[in-house]
């Protein structure tokens, strides 16, 4: 990966360091590989909430679980970052069992349900315990073409983004 960052003039390299440059160029290549390439593989169900109760009180659901991780991404993931945002659409990224999630959170299987259920695929967690990375968050927020989203994809680029 390192010497492929280099080939592709992403990587400098000195004595005794390595510096990335060009990063919103590779932000915004990394978002369309993403996008194309890897979220596909990851997507496991299409669900909905039980009713409009759970759906408008979205987070007081407990997200903490001893058999795993539930992690809100896209839409819920930047109203949690920004406070900006009512989510139309959710994403959320677990390594439960589907079953085990829909108990926990009241989900029912739907094919044009609000919610899209990922694999969670990174191996440590950075502090936050209700939110995935905001680097996947900004990608789902900028992937969705939305005004509305761009905006709020644009707050977290310039807050949680910015020492990329």
């Amino acid at each position: 990966v390192m010497a492929e960052l280099e080939d592709l003039n992403f990587l400098l390299k000195t004595k005794d360091k390595r510096v990335l440059k060009n990063k919103n160029e590779l932000l915004e290549r990394w978002i369309v590989e993403y996008n194309a390439v890897l979220r596909p593989r990851i997507v496991r169900k299409k669900m909905r909430f039980v009713d409009s109760d759970t759906n408008r009180n979205w987070k007081n659901l407990e997200t903490q679980s001893n058999d795993g991780i539930i992690l809100w991404g896209g839409e819920p993931g930047g109203a949690l970052l920004t406070d900006n945002l009512r989510p139309e659409k959710f994403v959320i990224f677990t390594d439960l069992e589907l079953s085990v999630l829909a108990k926990k959170l009241r989900l029912v299987p739907g094919e044009n349900g609000e919610i899209e259920v990922l694999q969670k695929f990174w191996k440590n967690d950075l502090g936050n315990n209700k939110i995935a990375p905001a680097l996947l968050i900004y990608a789902d927020l900028i992937n969705s073409g939305f005004s509305r989203n761009i905006e709020t994809a644009k707050q977290i680029l310039e807050n949680e983004l910015r020492y990329i």
